[in-house]
């Protein structure tokens, strides 16, 4: 896949657009930066990874979650990382994500991703299941969903969603509005799941899914859910991305950029004392 202008964009806004609540969170995954390599994880269905420095001074890191261009696709993506989550505590998990634009626009928008916790690294179905929906591997799960196709008498697409135990009737919907203009070429998206416990030591809170773009702005979806019904409390917790397409064929990449490591200061003073004890010798050896 070629590496489109975004990246280096992104990479450099990365800082700038870091969303809020991670600080406060003393659990989860910070994405954006380095924190997960995706080749390492594992993949399903028609998901890939890969990682590249092009020589622009950056290093990337790739997810693609479905290629684009392709229908009938489900794919899933886990962290080998596995996760001790209390849910009597906060957490947050930031990632950055773009849909690319494809064929001119002309393909058909849809149908969407999924950042998922569960207690297992499992694929749901493609098309309007996100790679979610359709898996007794993940009947514990909580997800949060970038829904990019509905049907009558769904939440209007692009939607934020979400969903639990591997069903893709959400708990909670918000509309965005956003239309096509979620796919972009030039500039990512930024997502987080985060979660603000009840602070009744019972496992329960509030999850918030957000979004939030240089250009269009933020959106967000909440939704009450309880961690020990969904069965995630005291189970160790996978965490990762599903994606599916049906008659639509969107790809969907998750990926980070980083620059590329550089010496230490420590290591520029050695190598400019270096160079002057090499000066002086040269200089010697000429008189």
């Amino acid at each position: 896949m070629a590496y489109p202008q975004n990246l280096l964009a992104g990479a450099v806004l990365a800082a700038s657009l870091a969303l809020p609540g991670h600080s406060l969170a003393q659990q989860g995954v910070n994405m954006t930066a380095g924190a997960e390599d995706f080749t390492t994880w594992t993949l399903l269905g028609a998901a890939t990874a890969s990682a590249s420095t092009p020589g622009n001074g950056f290093q990337y890191n790739l997810l693609n979650l479905t290629p684009g261009l392709v229908g009938g696709l489900a794919s899933a993506a886990f962290s080998p990382n596995v996760q001790a989550l209390d849910f009597n505590a906060p957490f947050a998990f930031d990632w950055v994500w773009f849909i690319p634009v494809l064929n001119g626009g002309a393909n058909l928008r849809g149908d969407g991703y999924t950042f998922v916790l569960s207690t297992q690294a499992a694929l749901g179905q493609g098309g309007s299941d996100l790679g979610y929906g359709g898996s007794a591997g993940l009947a514990n799960s909580v997800a949060f969903a970038v829904d990019t196709f509905s049907f009558d008498g769904e939440p209007v697409s692009p939607s934020l969603q979400i969903l639990s135990g591997g069903s893709v009737s959400p708990l909670a919907a918000t509309e965005t509005g956003l239309g096509d203009a979620i796919r972009d070429t030039n500039f990512s998206w930024f997502g987080q799941m985060r979660y603000a416990p009840s602070g009744l030591a019972d496992n329960t809170g509030t999850v918030f899914g957000r979004i939030e773009h240089i250009n269009l702005g933020s959106f967000e979806v909440q939704a009450e859910v309880d961690f020990a019904a969904a069965g995630l409390a005291g189970n160790p917790v996978y965490f990762g991305f599903t994606a599916g397409t049906g008659a639509a064929d969107d790809g969907h990449t998750i990926w980070w950029g980083a620059p590329v490591p550089v010496p230490e200061p420590g290591s520029y003073a050695l190598l400019a004392l270096g160079l002057a004890v090499l000066g002086a010798a040269i200089q010697r050896r000429r008189r």
